[in-house]
């Protein structure tokens, strides 16, 4: 069953590779860190946009690209972070995010185990594609650890109610 409106999120671990300049070049390997969630966003208006696989067509080309160019929109909303999820490594999940030039504008993390994804009830069978179980394409408004707007896309393969537009517009 999806997250609601209002509901808290779930309490689950993310990692992610935080940004330093010698990673900028991609000849360095940054070292992981976790983070809780309800710790990490205790306070904070985030927003999560989670996408099947880093590198993927749809989600290399259309669908992060605009969250990091409008990283200062989101900011003048109030957004203290975003971040990009997926259940790629955080090694692939950091390569990505230093390909899009992301630095410390967008925060490019790993859903452990899919513990969060599944808390909230978004993910992707994509084992008919040989590709297994993946978060669900989605954003997620969260404010003080509740969720303020749920959007997942009706079409894995789409990009619309979660893109940066569509987000930017509900805050």
């Amino acid at each position: 069953m999806a997250i609601s409106k209002g509901e808290q999120i779930p309490n689950t671990t993310f990692m992610y590779v935080p940004w330093a300049p010698e990673l900028a070049d991609g000849t360095a390997c940054g070292a992981p860190t976790k983070v809780q969630t309800h710790e990490a966003f205790k306070g904070k208006k985030v927003v999560i946009v989670a996408v099947p696989g880093a590198y993927t067509p749809t989600c290399h080309v259309n669908h992060i690209p605009p969250y990091i160019k409008q990283a200062e929109a989101f900011k003048s909303k109030g957004v203290d972070q975003v971040i990009v999820l997926a259940q790629n490594d955080p090694f692939v999940m950091s390569a990505w995010g230093v390909q899009n030039k992301a630095e410390d504008k967008v925060i490019f993390a790993t859903d452990l185990n899919l513990e969060f994804s599944k808390g909230i009830g978004s993910i992707a069978d994509l084992s008919a594609m040989g590709f297994g179980e993946r978060t669900g394409r989605y954003a997620l408004i969260v404010d003080d650890l509740k969720v303020v707007d749920f959007s997942p896309e009706p079409n894995p393969g789409a990009v619309e109610v979660s893109g940066a537009d569509h987000v930017l517009a509900k805050l």
